[in-house]
């Protein structure tokens, strides 16, 4: 097996239970590594607070290891240490050295990287490693791991084929990576249900977890990011350095620390990729995120003079996302609807039914072409809006040269 091989493993099948995960983890010799790890599960907002975090503990000088998902270019970048991404080479090494145990236990693509990551982190005797979930948490790799910290973002709808088709499902799901009593809880604010479905998981395990509320808010001045939901992800990541300073896990202050996340990137995420015209690519692609993208665009372009305000739009298939879109179309002079080049793509026709006015709908099927189309009709004083998928990070990089840089 190749490293290429490696990255060509599909994906597509959701694998369940942690049998394979804790089968390699043992061969690998990754078990009871001495590192603090700590989890984050939630809908939306995983890969921003485990950038903040980054940031903040690399700032602090703190060895930090940072497994996200998905990714924007290359798979080597759900895997960094101190903010590099793992190369090629270690990669390589990771499977000659593991590849019977690979062929033996079949693991998924995502249990493979899980195993990788925490392998790498031990052999680059990191301090901390921060850890995002990919899928639900009962069932997902990363919860193998038995990290002592867990943090849940906001739980809303979304993969509502595998996890189920209402928000408690979706909840019971996540709260399960609640493996131990000894783990330190925290969540942010949750809707009633979800809240108690957290509380009585904690619970079984005679924990308690620790809610985020209003007396906690710290009032912060992002650079990079905006909106109001990645404040509350802001908070979150805060109030988690907080307790682990209580817990005598880290010594980083509370200035420092919020200096560090006014000043993280993440990349996909309200990422200015030119500003003549002004083009504004965020991966925001269920109801919550859309809906938080949407409300920080405005804010932020409520004081801008531009001509035209253009929407480039594509999807992968399954998502609840009708009604949010609709809050898109008054907002933007014309809409372009497009597909991700992937096999669960959402077909354009499907797409351009989320919206009623058909004279402002342009349906261009490969997502190359959208960029062309923009770069030709635009002008420098246009915006332009790209939304809905990781997967359409190649296509911008293509067309906009080097937009997405190697650091967290």
């Amino acid at each position: 097996m190749l490293v290429s091989d490696l990255l060509n493993i599909s994906s597509k099948k959701f694998k369940y239970g942690l049998e394979r995960t804790n089968k390699l983890l043992e061969c690998c010799d990754v078990l009871g590594s001495q590192f603090f790890k700590i989890q984050i599960i939630g809908t939306n907002g995983k890969g921003t607070v485990a950038a903040f975090l980054t940031k903040a503990l690399l700032d602090s000088g703190y060895q930090v290891g940072t497994y996200t998902s998905p990714h924007l270019l290359k798979a080597n970048e759900r895997i960094r240490v101190n903010g590099k991404q793992i190369s090629d080479n270690d990669i390589q090494k990771f499977i000659s050295k593991h590849r019977k145990y690979i062929n033996d236990i079949k693991p998924s693509f995502f249990e493979i990287m899980t195993v990788l990551a925490l392998w790498f982190f031990k052999k680059k005797q990191i301090q901390i490693a921060i850890l995002e979930t990919g899928l639900g948490g009962r069932h997902d790799s990363v919860t193998a791991c038995n990290a002592e910290a867990l943090l849940f973002t906001s739980i809303s709808m979304d993969h509502h084929e595998i996890l189920g088709n209402t928000i408690k499902k979706i909840a019971l799901e996540k709260a399960q990576a609640i493996t131990h009593k000894k783990q330190i809880l925290i969540s942010m604010n949750q809707e009633k249900n979800v809240k108690k479905i957290l509380i009585s998981q904690a619970k079984n395990y005679q924990n308690t977890i620790d809610f985020l509320d209003k007396k906690q808010d710290i009032s912060f001045r992002l650079k990079y990011l905006h909106g109001k939901h990645q404040e509350q992800n802001a908070n979150l990541a805060h109030y988690c350095l907080q307790q682990l300073k209580n817990h005598k896990i880290i010594n980083t202050s509370h200035k420092q620390a919020q200096e560090s996340i006014n000043n993280t990137k993440w990349p996909g995420r309200f990422q200015i990729i030119l500003k003549k015209p002004l083009i504004i690519y965020d991966v925001a692609h269920n109801k919550a995120s859309l809906d938080g993208f949407l409300q920080a665009f405005l804010s932020f372009s409520q004081t801008k003079t531009n001509e035209r305000k253009y929407l480039i739009c594509a999807f992968e298939h399954n998502k609840k996302i009708i009604s949010s879109l609709q809050k898109y179309e008054n907002k933007f002079d014309q809409i372009i609807c497009s597909e991700t080049n992937i096999r669960k793509s959402m077909t354009t026709k499907e797409l351009s039914k989320s919206f009623k006015n058909k004279h402002k709908i342009i349906l261009i099927q490969n997502i190359d072409n959208a960029m062309k189309y923009i770069k030709k009709n635009a002008t420098s004083c246009d915006i332009i809006v790209i939304i809905g998928s990781h997967f359409i990070a190649p296509s911008i990089n293509r067309n906009f040269k080097n937009c997405f840089v190697d650091n967290i």
